[in-house]
């Protein structure tokens, strides 16, 4: 297992420059429809900028960084030779579940010292250990959410062998965490809102519309069946499939 899941973190070895431009992206799309005036402290800029980022930002981005690990093997034709390993085959797709999460972890540590270190730039006298480890705490909580929903994308790319079907479950994610928002009986039934809902609830006391959003066990235990199932079904998928 260790072997497959360093094989797959030296394939992104020319990739990293790339993903860190995509952290920036991130950052920058998501201050685009930022009203500069409530930002007045570290906090404001923590607050408001993941508001958008863990929301559809980080949605998007980790969706396609988990279907390019795997429709990537098709387009280059390598996986009849993967699927020739000696170790089982499920192992292949539990390393590139690792390495996906391992690949997540550090791009989620540059986007919060990203913000840290503009905060440090234009909100120095507001910066305090106890604002940063506040937003580090609910950075990690957001990502434990995120690693949540990839293996359900991991297996329709899989599944696929194209980009497409994931793109489309991405869309579904999008359209669900929109739900999320407008009618808030359905909140209970929605994991996908779950990255973004600790900054939510910072800010709740200030719109009606999400006074009553929680982080709800409902959608917690929704968010670990479909995980969990996610990756019994790749598992079992990958052991069965023809390679041609």
């Amino acid at each position: 297992m260790f072997n497959i899941v360093t094989c797959e973190m030296k394939k992104f070895k020319r990739l990293w420059l790339w993903l860190i431009i995509g952290v920036f992206v991130v950052i920058k799309v998501s201050t685009l429809t930022l009203n500069t005036s409530v930002v007045k402290s570290v906090d404001d800029l923590f607050t408001w900028v993941n508001m958008t980022v863990f929301s559809y930002g980080f949605l998007m981005a980790i969706n396609i960084l988990t279907a390019y690990v795997f429709v990537l093997e098709y387009k280059n034709n390598t996986m009849l030779v993967m699927a020739s390993y000696k170790s089982e085959r499920f192992k292949i797709f539990l390393g590139k579940i690792i390495a996906v999460i391992l690949i997540s972890f550090v791009l989620y540590m540059i986007e919060f010292l990203i913000l840290a270190g503009y905060g440090l730039m234009f909100y120095k006298s507001t910066v305090t250990s106890a604002v940063l480890m506040k937003h580090f705490l609910i950075t990690l909580k957001s990502f434990v959410f995120q690693m949540l929903m990839i293996s359900v994308t991991a297996s329709i790319s899989l599944v696929s062998r194209n980009i497409i079907a994931p793109i489309m479950y991405i869309g579904v994610q999008l359209a669900l965490s929109f739900t999320f928002f407008v009618y808030p009986a359905s909140r209970a039934f929605i994991p996908f809102a779950l990255p973004v809902t600790s900054n939510l609830m910072l800010v709740r006391n200030t719109y009606k519309i999400i006074r009553d959003v929680s982080i709800m066990p409902s959608s917690v235990i929704i968010a670990v069946v479909l995980f969990a199932s996610g990756l019994i079904f790749g598992c079992f998928y990958i052991n069965k499939m023809e390679i041609n």
